[in-house]
């Protein structure tokens, strides 16, 4: 089993749809997962403290999607440990998607990556949306200055976590989407998988996310 910790103050954001439920979280969660023995499969809530018990996660609820690395994306959780490193590594807050009890209708095997929901351009004034333009995919900072990004100088970086003019991708503060790849996306990817596949073979388990 692994360990989310407890949450800070910031409030969860809830959504339910279609007997699923998405949660937003911050981080450290206080939150211990276990592969789930369901029909479904998925990740059973063994434990929950702090803000994720707040969001209205319970013990025997079982997640079925988690956000990815760099939080742009939601992944299915049918593998205890890559989950728990994805959401090591992912921002905050973290997305979850879960079920009540027991997973016993939704293969989690089967299910696709998908976007994770917008979440930073609802939070803009209606000035900040009409000049939105650009997001930081590691943090979902939004560039909404009146300078075009395009302008900025090279060694520009994200005010709120450092990451490099690169890792910025267009942004639509209406749809929320976002268009292009950062610079580097798959680099990262791809060191990512090699570090997973060398912690497999080492018979390495994280356990605290």
């Amino acid at each position: 089993m692994a360990a989310v910790p407890a949450l800070h103050s910031r409030t969860a954001v809830t959504v339910r749809a279609a007997g699923e439920v998405t949660v937003e979280v911050d981080k450290p969660l206080g939150l211990r997962l276990k592969q789930s023995s369901s029909k479904g499969g998925g990740l059973e809530v063994a434990s929950v403290s702090g803000n994720a018990a707040k969001a209205g996660i319970k013990p025997g609820d079982t997640v079925i999607y988690a956000s990815s690395f760099f939080g742009d994306e939601l992944w299915p959780t049918d593998k205890l440990s890559f989950t728990n490193t994805a959401i090591q590594r992912a921002p905050s807050p973290v997305c979850l998607v879960y079920v009540r009890g027991a997973n016993e209708n939704i293969n989690v095997k089967r299910l696709p990556k998908k976007p994770a929901p917008p979440r930073f351009g609802k939070k803009l004034t209606a000035r900040q949306r009409e000049l939105a333009t650009h997001i930081c995919v590691d943090c979902g900072w939004v560039y909404c200055e009146a300078e075009p990004f395009e302008e900025t100088p090279s060694n520009y970086r994200c005010p709120q976590c450092n990451a490099p003019k690169r890792r910025f991708v267009g942004y639509d503060a209406d749809t929320g989407k976002k268009s292009g790849v950062a610079e580097g996306t798959a680099g990262t990817y791809a060191t990512v998988v090699g570090g997973l596949v060398g912690i497999a073979i080492l018979a390495y388990l994280a356990t605290t996310v």
